[in-house]
């Protein structure tokens, strides 16, 4: 880290800035150290690492000798773009710490990093800038379901270190991640038959809602669809033996906004087909089942930073069946996208 940061600090067109003077540009004392940063997301009883192509937007709030309160402002960083690459962290202009003894910075972050990230003053619909005091609250929008959103603690009161050392953020997930394990059950059945998977889909759930401090708040229209399984090829359809995948290998995965599922035409649609031997004729089965249904004994709801797990069995002519396990989130998931 420290011989990425002497090259990167000794490009000529790179702004470096004076954190006691906003805006200046200064020479490189050797009592001078770059602020920089590690990350890591909190799991059950581990902590787990970003993947390599992260991002992650950095607010700091400088308050001289003071402790953080509330009342302080990101006066220091502005949603500031760190990009990790699996080894180093970056972000430009760099920035220094204070040499004033006892001057204190507090960060705070999300991630992925967007530019135009829809923040507001705490509590309000009002824009917040690097004018408003405290921590913002952020408004997100589930695109593809494969993007992981995540937020970090607050990290208070750091003053410049004897040896230059990272500020550690540890992030922790806001969304709700589903898993599904499907298996066909073959005793009730005397053919010999195949199945395979053909679509997993969410129907008319919320995308959009703001996290403010308690949580996430305003979930905000129209409710839309979210894929987690649909191959355009039926080669690439998956075919279900009598046993559910190994724990950690689902064969479809989301990351949803966390919300209340007790809508009408909120719906769990399933495609599958069904060939039995010595037929020519391949069965195309679709269930639409609610959500409200199939997650009732998790009170109907997906809570923030939480995984569930949904065990599907499938039998011919016989309702889909459905058992749903639930814990915090565990791991990272594979599909974090950072654009």
């Amino acid at each position: 880290m420290a011989a990425a940061l002497a090259a990167v600090l000794a490009g000529s067109c790179l702004k470096v800035q004076n954190p006691d003077e906003e805006g200046d540009e200064w020479t490189i004392l050797d009592s001078d150290m770059p602020v920089i940063f590690r990350s890591n997301i909190v799991e059950p009883t581990t902590k787990g690492s970003f993947p390599a192509g992260s991002t992650f937007g950095v607010f700091a709030y400088y308050t001289g000798t003071s402790n953080w309160s509330s009342s302080a402002k990101p006066n220091f960083m502005y949603n500031q773009e760190v990009d990790f690459d699996g080894t180093d962290y970056t972000y430009s202009p760099i920035k220094y710490w204070p040499n004033n003894t006892g001057s204190k910075i507090t960060f705070w972050a999300y991630s992925p990093y967007s530019a135009d990230a829809v923040l507001l003053k705490r509590g309000t619909t009002t824009a917040y800038t690097n004018t408003t005091a405290n921590i913002p609250d952020i408004k997100f929008t589930v695109t593809d379901g494969n993007t992981d959103f995540m937020l970090s603690t607050v990290a208070s009161n750091k003053t410049k270190p004897a040896v230059n050392t990272p500020v550690n953020l540890t992030f922790n997930h806001a969304l709700s991640k589903i898993s599904f394990y499907v298996k066909k059950v073959d005793a009730a059945v005397p053919e010999k038959y195949t199945v395979k998977l053909k679509t997993v889909r969410f129907d008319g759930i919320y995308m959009t809602a703001t996290h403010r401090n308690s949580g996430w708040a305003e979930w905000a229209a129209p409710r839309n669809s979210v894929t987690s399984f649909a191959p355009a090829d039926a080669s690439e359809y998956i075919t279900l033996s009598t046993s559910y995948p190994a724990a950690g290998s689902p064969q479809a995965v989301s990351i949803l906004m966390p919300q209340s599922l007790a809508y009408e035409y909120a719906l769990l649609h399933i495609e599958y087909t069904i060939d039995f031997e010595g037929l020519l004729h391949t069965r195309t089965m679709i269930s639409n089942i609610p959500l409200s249904t199939v997650f009732s004994n998790a009170s109907g709801v997906w809570s923030e930073g939480t995984e569930y797990n949904v065990y599907v069995s499938i039998t011919p002519d016989d309702p889909i069946e459905f058992s749903v396990t639930w814990s915090n989130w565990g791991e990272v998931h594979n599909n974090h996208i950072t654009s």
